[in-house]
Parts: structure tokens; sequence; C-alpha cells
């Protein structure tokens, strides 16, 4: 491998793109995330087309969301352990064969919920494994100086898939069939396996001398020793129940009672990714002094969205505040992977993201399920929506105050 790929100068012009390596790396995963944005709308539509009910559905994709935290954990062992390219072609290739089988059985039209869910788990088992080995891949192809852009450029993939792959999945349905939109979303797998082995690194020394249970405990020592990861961590596991949670089961209602339905609630999901994609510029060149406390101001930006659904405002005003809250997620999401690429030793990263993953989405599900059901118990969703964009003002308070947040610097 040339020197150059890893260690030189890349041309400014270019960013990480100039190295040869993460340019074949993001062509395919970029793909790759297309066809995942696809993948929901098709998942939804295969299962309701092959008769299945609202509850089928709702069992397989918490199929498998289930298997991808489960498998979160080990793959940061593994992946750290074994090595983050093999991992990541190993996942790819479970991926493409379990939602081929999908895309197969939907096709012929012999699809009961069984396999789907047991495919759609399948498919998921290789997310899990996926991203915390991809955490670690990253910093081992791209120059230090380039994390961040490299992370910028890796958020706006998902961010264009998110907004631009359900559109996509919605006229293919509308046009083929949800089958044909499944098989389309495995070849995409099979594009990014393909570039994942086309990415050169040199061979990576495989750790066999500790067990895997004492792998995993030493992840998690390093994940507890630095305050200010568990502490962000945590923050986000309660962002995400207290908030992003009422947001996506809260908004709908709020929409359908207060808005013009469900149109204005697809455009407001829409303006959400936008607002990711248009700070995407900006990301690439700015480096905060105190990147914990800019993660932080992102968090409570979300303030602004939630009080406009807990008012509610007209749509308008709810479409911008949800676009500074998608511009404050990829703030969020760019800058706290740089970090922990910076500030976590090669050999522990993806252990030390796995369990940062785990801890983050715990709570989801929660925060998902107790988000109507409360709504319903104290006379509405905006009381819920007001009492969460307080938590947010105040919890954003508590945490500026604390020495953790405030000194980490890059």
């Amino acid at each position: 491998m040339d020197a150059t790929e890893t260690q030189g100068p890349p041309r400014k012009r270019f960013g990480p793109l100039a190295q040869r390596n993460f340019r074949r790396f993001y062509a395919g995963h970029s793909i790759s995330l297309l066809g995942t944005g696809m993948e929901r709308i098709a998942v939804a539509f295969a299962v309701l087309d092959s008769g299945g009910s609202a509850s089928d559905l709702g069992l397989v994709i918490a199929g498998g969301v289930t298997a991808n935290v489960l498998c979160l954990l080990a793959g940061g062992v593994v992946a750290d352990r074994f090595g983050r390219r093999g991992v990541m072609l190993v996942s790819d290739t479970l991926r493409f064969v379990s939602e081929a089988a999908f895309a197969a059985l939907v096709l012929t039209g012999h699809a009961p919920v069984w396999a789907m869910l047991l495919l759609h788990a399948l498919q998921n088992v290789g997310t899990g494994f996926f991203t915390p080995a991809m955490a670690g891949l990253t910093p081992d192809i791209v120059p230090a100086a380039e994390l961040q852009r490299a992370n910028v450029l890796l958020g706006l993939a998902k961010d264009i898939g998110v907004v631009a792959g359900p559109a996509l999945a919605g006229f293919l349905i509308v046009t083929t069939s949800p089958g044909t939109v499944l098989a389309l979303d495995a070849g995409t797998y099979l594009v990014s396996a393909i570039a994942v082995a086309l990415v050169k690194i040199p061979p990576y020394a495989k750790r066999t001398a500790r067990t895997p249970l004492a792998d995993l405990r030493e992840g998690f020592t390093e994940w507890r020793r630095q305050t200010w990861i568990w502490l962000t961590s945590v923050t986000f596991a309660l962002f995400n129940a207290l908030l992003y949670a009422p947001f996506l089961v809260l908004g709908p209602i709020v929409a359908k009672q207060d808005l013009g339905g469900s149109d204005d609630w697809g455009i407001v999901l829409a303006v959400l990714g936008i607002g990711s994609i248009v700070a995407a510029p900006v990301l690439m060149r700015w480096r905060p002094k105190r990147p914990v406390v800019v993660i932080v101001l992102a968090q409570a930006a979300w303030a602004l969205p939630i009080a406009c659904l807990a008012l509610p405002t007209r749509l308008p005003f709810t479409v911008a505040a949800v676009f500074v809250g998608g511009a404050a997620l990829a703030v969020f999401n760019a800058i706290w992977t740089t970090l922990l690429q910076r500030k976590v030793s090669s050999e522990l990263i993806a252990r030390v993201s796995s369990f940062d993953a785990v801890c983050s989405y715990s709570l989801s599900p929660i925060g998902l399920v107790a988000a109507a059901a409360v709504a319903d118990a104290v006379g509405g969703a905006g009381t819920v929506l007001w009492a969460a964009a307080l938590w947010q003002v105040l919890s954003t308070v508590v945490l500026l105050s604390l020495p953790a947040v405030r000194k980490v610097t890059l």
C-alpha cells in the first residue's frame, strides 16, 4: 500500500475523498445507505401485502431492532479482536443473502410472517456487527486531520438515503412491487461488500491472548473511564427516550389534529433530513474548540421543534424549527464520532463505540411505547411535549455546568 494513502496530506479540494481507500468505501457505503432508506418502506408493504396485520408488521420491525441492539456489543469485540474490514465483509455478505432471500419469498408469493421476521432479524444482525466495525475502520483509512470531514460525508450519505430512499421506494413499489425493492436493496449490500473488499489496509494483528469476555470488560472500562464519554451516552439515551421518541410518536397525532394530516407530517420528516444535509458544508470546515459543549447545545436546539409541536404552531414555523433540529443532529453525529475516534485508542474504538451505541439507544423502545400512553394519561400530547422541551432546557443547563463537559478539546 502506498504510504501516502494514510499518511500523506490530502489535497484540500477533495478532503478525505483524495484517499483512494476512503473513496472506494464511501461509494459502496453510500449506495448501501440508499438501499437502507428504500428497505424501510419495502419491508412494511411486503408484510402487509403478504397478508400480515399491523401487529405482524410491528413484530417484524421490533425483531430487527432487537437483533441489531443485541449484536452491537459482540460486534465491537469481534471487530477489535479480528479486524474491522473482515467483519464488515462478513456482515455485508450476511445482509445480502438474508435480504435476497426475503425478496425471493415475497416475489414468489410464499412469505410467511415467521420467515420475514427471521430474515429481517438476520439482516439486522449483520448491521449490528457492521456498525462498530465501521467506526474502527474509518481512522484506519483516513488521516486524523480529515476524520471530521470523513464523518460528515458519511452522515451526508445517510441523510440522503433517509430522504431519497423512501421516495424512490414508494415510486418503485407503485410501478413494480415490494419484492423488487427488496431485491434492489440486497444488491446494494453486495456493492458495499465489493467496495469493502477493495479497501487496502495492512494485515490486522489478531488479538487472541485474551478471552472475548475480557475484551468486552476492557471496552466497558474505557467507556466508563472517560467521564465525558459515558455522560454523553447517557444524555443521548435520555434524549432519544424523552424527546425524539415523543417527536416520532406524538408528532403524527399533532399533525393529524392541528396541521394538515399525513402530507404535512411527510413534509416535516423530509425537512428533518434536509436540515442535516444543508449542515454538511459547514461541518466540513468547522472545528469547535469545545466539542462536547457544542454537542450539548446541539441537543438543546431540539427544544425548539418540540415546543412548536406542543403549541402547536403553523406548519411553516414547525418546518423551520425541524430544519434546525435536523442540522443539530448532523452537528452532534459528526462531532461526536470524530471525538471518539481521536480520543479513544485504535484497538479499543470499536468496543467503545458499541457501548456508546447500546447505551444511547437502550431507552428508545421504552420511549416509543410510553409516549402515547403517557399522553393519554395526562390529557394530551401537548403536556408530554412541553415536559420534554422543559427537560431539554434544564438538562442542558446542568450539563454545561460540569467541568467534564466544558474541558474536553479536540
